[in-house]
C-alpha cells in the first residue's frame, strides 16, 4: 500500500496517503505491537500521526511499517453501529432542496436513507465527519457562515454528513437536529480517559440517521 512519510516536528511522524481501510490496519498494528518509543496517534481523514517519546529514525519507522499489513483488503476493526434520531426542521432544508433539485420530502429520505461511516473526528471536540453521504446531496459550504451553530445539529458540506457536537461557528448546511450525545466534558477529566468515555462517536463507527416525527 503506498503512503507519504512526513516529519512532523522532531517526535513526530504523519503516515499520509492511506486508504480508509489502511488506516485502521495501522491502527490495530500500533495497538498490538507498536514501534520503539511510540506514544500516542491520532487518526486523520486520510493520515495517521504517529507521536514517539523520543526522536525516531525515518528508516527505522519505515522499517516497521513494512513489516504490518496495510493492504484494504485487512479486514476492519469491529465498528459498532448506531441509530441517531433527526427532527429534520434544519432553516436549509428549502436551499437544499432548491440547489439539488429535489423535493425537501426526497432529500431527507436520501439523507436518512444512506449508510454512514464516521472517517475522523475534529473541528470541534466530537464533531464526525460521515462518509456515505449521496452524491445527489453534496454542495459547497455556504457562502456566509454561520456565527453559532447549536449542538447537535446535524449538516452536510462537500462530500460529508456531519453533526456539531458543541456550540460554534459553522459554514455546512443545516437540515436538523437530533439529542444524540456526541461529547461527553464531565468524562473528558484526568490523565486516562478512553475516548469512547468522552464522545458518543468513535472512527470507524457506523451511523444511520432515523427520522422523528
Amino acid at each position: 500500500m503506498p503512503f507519504k512519510l512526513k516529519a512532523y516536528g522532531e517526535r513526530s511522524w504523519l503516515v499520509d496517503g492511506l486508504e480508509h481501510a489502511a488506516r485502521f490496519a495501522l491502527e490495530a498494528a500500533l495497538l498490538k505491537s507498536p514501534p520503539d518509543f511510540f506514544e500516542e496517534h491520532v487518526l486523520g481523514h486520510s493520515n495517521v500521526l504517529l507521536v514517539f517519546t523520543r526522536p525516531l529514525a525515518k528508516s527505522a519507522l519505515l522499517a516497521w511499517l513494512s513489516s504490518i499489513d496495510l493492504e484494504p483488503s485487512v479486514a476492519l476493526k469491529a465498528s459498532p453501529r448506531h441509530k441517531v434520531p433527526v427532527i429534520y426542521d434544519g432553516p436549509d432544508l428549502e436551499e437544499v432542496a432548491g440547489k439539488t433539485g429535489l423535493s425537501v420530502d426526497e432529500m431527507i429520505a436520501i439523507h436518512a436513507g444512506a449508510d454512514y461511516t464516521v472517517r475522523m473526528i475534529g473541528f470541534t471536540p466530537g464533531f464526525p465527519y460521515l462518509d456515505g453521504l449521496d452524491p445527489r446531496l453534496e454542495l459547497d459550504r455556504r457562502d456566509l457562515p454561520r456565527t453559532r451553530i447549536e449542538p447537535g445539529t446535524v449538516a452536510i458540506g462537500g462530500p460529508h454528513a456531519g453533526i456539531y457536537s458543541v456550540a460554534s461557528p459553522g459554514g455546512w448546511h443545516l437540515l436538523g437536529r437530533t439529542n444524540f450525545e456526541l461529547f461527553r466534558p464531565e468524562r473528558a477529566k484526568g490523565d486516562d480517559v478512553e475516548p469512547a468515555e468522552a464522545f458518543g462517536l468513535q472512527p470507524g463507527d457506523r451511523v444511520r440517521f432515523v427520522p422523528q416525527g
